[in-house]
């Protein structure tokens, strides 16, 4: 699996919306991770298209230490249990993590009755039991000839594998720190990462069982990076709103599609997840979008989970469909983005609705 079918989170990412400090939303970021998703859509359908975008992750990590260290981290130091903190970020990410698995499952089934794919019945009821509980899968190690990925179900998902382990870290210790310590988690993070960066030749790593070590130390520098962004300038005013605030997205989506020469590959994965990612994310705080814009930013953010988390199995049917229907390139793919967008919203509305008619209830 190329690109982010280490599956790509990404985002993991909570809605911008609720903090608690003095700035309620952050429209550029909203829309700078919905571009991101974007990118990973590209890059899965051909990898040609957006070769770097495996570094949304980085990105995506990086901003949910901030929303997460913006939203809870008082919380948590004002005595939030642990038990009620977890049970929310699940609460959150499940309902369409589980769907996304739901996909992925329905996808190797159809690919497997079209003879495109073979997967033992023994490994498909494993792995989607494993990874339906946000673990990876046993497999690899269990047959001949395994899949490298950890979770073979629905590749995007080994980001929330990691999202949660970190937030679990978060709960219990990085919400305590002081920022002098949380820059030398950070530094110490960066360390282990640059030699696993450069020990693969790039930061395509934490998604496969070959590579999975990478994993922590690559979640544990951008989080740690996002937790203090938001200790040092978490609600503050934007420096300036309007047009501008273009800007970042632009530069996050050149910096994620751009083709790099393999040579350069370590480098400059490093440089992005080390140094642009934070800053990019510091620049959606300081340049702010137009009022014009705010509803579509919004939009833009909303839908950014759900295309992640749930477009990997709409691919896996979409492109031998299109193949067979002479549907390629540039229009497949525009073809393909739209089927995305419109399941991602309509699924994210309808899980929305289903959970506001469950509390409703409770209450």
């Amino acid at each position: 699996m190329a690109g982010i079918d280490r599956g790509y989170s990404s985002p993991p990412i909570d809605k911008v919306g609720g903090s608690l400090t003095d700035r309620s939303r952050y429209y550029s970021l909203d829309a700078m991770r919905g571009f991101a998703a974007i990118c990973v859509v590209a890059t899965h359908f051909q990898e040609r298209y957006a070769p770097s975008a495996y570094l949304a992750v980085d990105f995506f990590f990086v901003l949910s230490g901030f929303i997460i260290a913006d939203i809870y981290g008082k919380r948590l130091s004002r005595g939030l249990p642990f038990q009620s903190f977890m049970t929310a970020r699940i609460k959150r990410l499940y309902p369409l993590y589980l769907i996304g698995i739901s996909v992925g499952l329905v996808q190797i089934i159809l690919l497997t009755s079209w003879g495109l794919r073979g997967q033992s019945v023994v490994d498909l009821l494993v792995s989607t039991i494993a990874n339906g509980a946000f673990l990876p899968s046993p497999m690899y190690f269990l047959q001949a000839n395994p899949m490298q990925g950890m979770f073979p179900i629905n590749g995007p998902a080994w980001s929330m594998f990691w999202e949660l382990l970190v937030n679990i870290v978060f709960a219990l210790w990085l919400f305590r720190l002081s920022i002098r310590a949380l820059c030398l988690v950070a530094l110490v993070s960066a360390a282990v990462l640059v030699c696993f960066g450069l020990k693969y030749g790039m930061l395509n790593i934490g998604w496969e069982w070959p590579s999975a070590v990478g994993g922590l130390p690559r979640v544990m520098f951008s989080f740690t990076a996002g937790v203090v962004i938001s200790r040092l300038f978490g609600g503050m005013p934007a420096w300036r709103k309007g047009w501008v605030a273009i800007v970042p997205c632009l530069l996050l989506m050149i910096c994620i599609a751009a083709p790099v020469p393999s040579m350069l590959r370590p480098y400059y994965d490093l440089m992005f997840a080390m140094a642009l990612a934070p800053i990019i994310v510091m620049l959606g705080l300081f340049l702010e979008m137009p009022a014009k814009a705010e509803a579509l930013a919004t939009w833009i953010g909303y839908i950014s989970y759900p295309v992640y988390i749930l477009h990997r199995g709409v691919i896996g049917v979409f492109k031998p469909v299109a193949g067979s229907l002479g549907l390629n390139g540039p229009l497949a793919f525009f073809a393909l983005l739209s089927t995305v967008v419109c399941f991602a919203y309509v699924t994210a509305r309808l899980v929305d609705k289903t959970m506001a008619i469950r509390t409703r209830r409770v209450q």
